[in-house]
């Protein structure tokens, strides 16, 4: 019966176009899953929590011009019951003739003091089991965000570490096995190649379209970089042009080491595999581009 009642939250709907990424409703799911498993409020208001989804669009989502964090809180009602906001009928009202349909503007979820949050049985339910608050974590993760940034959500959303990541959060072996072979045991971007006795050291296989996105465990869609390099190019620190030259975001910053260890990589051209054919295809680059890269880049110094 309790998987029954969650069913409708595993399957929200989320806008889709092509492999757009719209991560508005996950984001604010964690924040209230977050919630309950602190033994916090059943209600997140909108006047609260407004800027800090924002935050998190800013951080976690593709690049965009602007964030909507009113869309989640309010859309969220049209997925199941699982979502009440108990000043619905007064924003409603407030809305008028003209914008009788659709969504509400923000101005008049804060003239209303607009809650919202997880209906009363899914609310006990999950106060009662932390491990179904988990599991829905785990599945939200996987299916929105890359695996090397799962922990920097749940510390920005204020949850520990969920265990059901680290047990299911599993790619293919023989990817990480090619990528590591073409690249010659050595990152793409700095040429790290530590080894811990006869094992590789902070050596990953990062996609360059996600795996929570469609993009398949190819060669041509891998590189092979160290873990401070694939997590910077899943945030959209780093970046790649068609013709494969490392892009860095104008909007990273920091002291000497950040320019000692990302900014001086801007310009340079990636390391090439061994097999020439298995470098990383355009169609990758440019989703990774336009869902992930914050542009934009800087010069070539």
């Amino acid at each position: 019966m309790s998987r029954e009642l969650l069913e409708p939250l595993r399957k929200i709907s989320v806008w889709k176009k092509g492999s757009r990424r719209a991560p508005h409703k996950p984001l604010l799911l964690l924040l209230a899953l977050a919630e309950v498993q602190r033994g916090g409020d059943r209600w997140l208001r909108f006047a609260a929590v407004e800027e800090r989804l924002k935050n998190l669009l800013l951080d976690f989502g593709p690049p965009a011009k602007s964030c909507h964090p009113e869309y989640p809180f309010w859309r969220l009602q049209n997925d199941g019951t699982f979502w009440e906001i108990p000043e619905r009928e007064e924003a409603v009202a407030l809305r008028g003739e003209r914008l009788r349909t659709g969504d509400v503007p923000p101005s008049i979820l804060r003239t209303v003091d607009a809650r919202a949050g997880f209906s009363e049985p899914v609310f006990a339910l999950l106060r009662a089991r932390p491990d179904l608050v988990a599991e829905l974590t785990a599945n939200i993760l996987e299916e929105h965000f890359e695996a090397s940034f799962h922990g920097d959500i749940l510390d920005a959303v204020g949850m520990p570490w969920v265990p059901q990541l680290s047990a299911r959060s599993k790619r293919s072996l023989e990817f990480r096995e090619d990528l590591i072979r073409l690249y010659e045991h050595r990152c793409a971007v700095c040429g790290f190649d530590g080894m811990l006795g006869t094992s590789q050291l902070a050596l990953e296989a990062a996609h360059v379209q996600w795996h929570a996105h469609g993009g398949p465990d190819r060669s041509e869609n891998g590189i092979l970089m160290c873990s401070l390099h694939h997590k910077a190019f899943d945030r959209g620190a780093l970046g790649l042009s068609e013709d494969r030259v490392i892009l860095v975001s104008q909007h990273l910053h920091g002291g000497p080491q950040v320019r000692d260890t990302l900014i001086r990589f801007a310009g340079m051209p990636l390391a090439r595999p061994l097999e020439p054919e298995k470098v990383p295809a355009p169609l990758f680059i440019r989703w990774h581009r336009r869902e992930v890269f914050r542009d934009p880049a800087r010069v070539m110094e």
